[in-house]
């Protein structure tokens, strides 16, 4: 599975591997929102599962959801 097969709403993935060897995931534009994993998709999983779940909580919050300066970009 690549990068392209996870949906980020265009936001920019960086992905390395740290001191540890743990893969770490995070949003370049939301670097606060950030997962890991023993394997580069496992730390993607993760941040997809992460992205949800702020997601949700802007919902809950009645708060817009951050949009990736790409996709306005492109509007």
């Amino acid at each position: 599975m690549s990068l392209e097969d996870y949906n980020f709403d265009g936001f920019i993935i960086n992905l390395y591997v740290d001191e540890q060897g743990d893969w770490l995931a995070h949003f370049q534009e939301l670097p606060n929102i950030s997962a890991f994993g023993d394997t580069p998709q496992e730390a993607l999983e993760e941040l997809k599962i992460a992205w949800e779940l702020v997601k949700e909580d802007y919902k809950q919050k009645n708060q817009a959801i951050p949009v990736a300066i790409a996709i306005l970009g492109d509007s």
